[in-house]
């Protein structure tokens, strides 16, 4: 049995079966992001699928071949700039939906981009074209003569955006764009590998797959306003704690009243206030935000003496940082608000924030966290009771 397992592994057969499996894979994986995609409403995701599919076919059909000939140069830099340029783009993009009449055009714009290339390269023209750029086509490495001005321009120029705007969303798709576009560029630049796109591309596509598992988790388990935590996250987050932990319940004092005077808007501004401030709780604990104007943070392995300290720190950061509210009448246009500004200093009104906090930890009497949390709301009330911006921590 072992010297026919050991055969078939080395038959020539098995070796070219799997070669042509292995490069047929980043298709195989490229297809089921876009219908993965499509069906979460991702259109970004589908939109680098696409991209990274037409740039790996146009590796396998027309790039086999030796890059002396002055047309397949033609169609190498073109692919280049292509791949790097609509990933650049994509990274630019707003999330649109898929089905949308944004969605298409974009799709149509990427396809007929590479059609194009494809096109010129098949009728004959690549060299014609080519002669444009011939001033910026010298190779700049001796035995990489691919790697030319116009290859380092487009890696430049294109790596540059993907890098800003990786650095101000900070989003998973942004960073897997931009590991996407590091991992084309190794590609290109290593050209003379053998099945150097087929095992790079198959990567790629593999880490636009974990952005995807991280997209959905986001959705799924992170509260879109305040960034923190949701309720389903704190809840799967309970099965995990052992037998010594402190639950703390957090509720902004006077929220609707405040909401009602200031509106949504400034509202929304208060809740990622605080939630930017629970971010930086101090004894080790996670904050989440359980709903509303209500959070909570939790502290394994901690006891609410432990931790009532840290609390009433955060209590404090919160009640002392002054929030600017901004006339509501005030001009939009940046310019004419600063004119506004220096001529009317009453524009802006500081308002105070204050929260109250209700504790508890684990005990024989309260061993499961949804009783510990339960008897944290009833200190939170207590709280409140007390004349609010307090913590009360109570055990039974």
């Amino acid at each position: 049995m072992i010297f026919i397992a050991y055969f078939a592994i080395e038959h020539p057969l098995t070796h070219a079966l799997t070669q042509n499996i292995a490069k047929a894979l980043p298709y195989y994986l490229s297809g089921a992001l876009i219908l993965i995609s499509l069906t979460f409403n991702r259109s970004r995701l589908a939109l680098a699928s696409v991209n990274i599919c037409l740039a790996y076919a146009v590796i396998q059909q027309g790039l086999q071949a030796a890059l002396t000939e002055q047309s397949n140069l033609y169609l190498y830099h073109a692919t280049v700039i292509l791949f790097g340029l609509h990933l650049a783009l994509i990274g630019i993009y707003r999330e649109r939906g898929s089905l949308t009449g944004w969605g298409i055009i974009r799709v149509f714009f990427i396809v007929s981009s590479y059609l194009l290339v494809w096109w010129i390269y098949r009728s004959g023209y690549a060299d014609a074209v080519f002669r444009l750029a011939l001033e910026y086509t010298h190779p700049l490495i001796t035995d990489k003569y691919w790697i030319t001005p116009l290859w380092l321009a487009s890696f430049l120029f294109t790596g540059l955006i993907l890098m800003i705007v990786a650095i101000w969303k900070r989003s998973s798709i942004e960073f897997a764009l931009l590991v996407s576009w590091l991992t084309g560029h190794l590609v290109f630049y290593d050209f003379s590998e053998p099945l150097i796109s087929t095992y790079l591309f198959t990567m790629l596509m593999l880490a636009l797959f974990v952005a995807f598992v991280q997209i959905t988790y986001d959705l799924a388990f992170v509260d879109t306003l305040t960034e923190l935590p949701g309720r389903r996250a704190l809840l799967e987050k309970m099965g995990t704690l052992g037998n010594r932990y402190s639950i703390a319940m957090l509720d902004v004092d006077h929220f609707k009243k405040f909401n009602d005077q200031y509106g949504h808007d400034v509202g929304d501004q208060v809740l990622k206030l605080v939630a930017s401030k629970m971010q930086k709780v101090r004894g080790k604990g996670t904050s989440y935000r359980y709903g509303g104007e209500e959070f909570t943070v939790l502290f394994p392995g901690k006891s609410v003496n432990e931790v009532e300290p840290h609390l009433d720190e955060l209590r404090a950061n919160i009640e002392h940082y002054q929030m600017v509210i901004r006339d509501q009448n005030r001009s939009k246009d940046k310019k004419s608000g600063q004119n506004q500004r220096g001529q009317n200093a009453s524009d802006k009104k500081i308002v105070q924030i204050t929260i109250s906090i209700g504790c508890s930890e684990r005990t024989d009497q309260t061993p499961d966290p949804l009783e510990v949390m339960k008897v944290a709301d009833e200190a939170l009330y207590e709280a409140k009771g007390q004349g609010r911006n307090c913590v009360v921590c109570k055990v039974v």
